[in-house]
């Protein structure tokens, strides 16, 4: 049982959880299972796209998640991130970069204001 916790410990020293990785990889291959019209060479892409985003941007949206989903349901946010890919990351920098052009706008518009 030992050699299982050091094997998972050496992974996550360079970012790589494992639970997410495989969850990851299950959602993205079910995502390029759907899409059968998809070339060999994107649905491995989107495999490896899914697999790599379940892994680095699910602990991101755990850090903004209910402690409630931490423990039992972190593995369903991999799946969830590995099925959604890269579209995830699309919407999260569309957040954020709308949410940052509205605050530069009202920090235009205060400064205009003030003139």
């Amino acid at each position: 049982m030992n050699n299982d916790n050091d094997f998972n410990t050496s992974f996550l020293k360079y970012g790589i959880d494992l639970g997410f990785i495989l969850s990851g990889f299950f959602g993205a291959l079910l995502l390029s299972l759907k899409n059968k019209k998809k070339s060999v060479g994107k649905s491995i892409s989107t495999i490896i796209a899914g697999t790599a985003s379940a892994n680095y941007l699910t602990p991101l949206i755990l850090n903004f998640a209910p402690e409630s989903i931490h423990d039992k349901g972190k593995y369903a946010v991999a799946f969830m991130m590995g099925y959604i890919g890269l579209k995830g990351l699309e919407t999260i920098i569309d957040v954020c970069s709308e949410h940052f052009r509205s605050k530069i706008e009202s920090t235009k518009t205060e400064e205009y204001t003030k003139k």
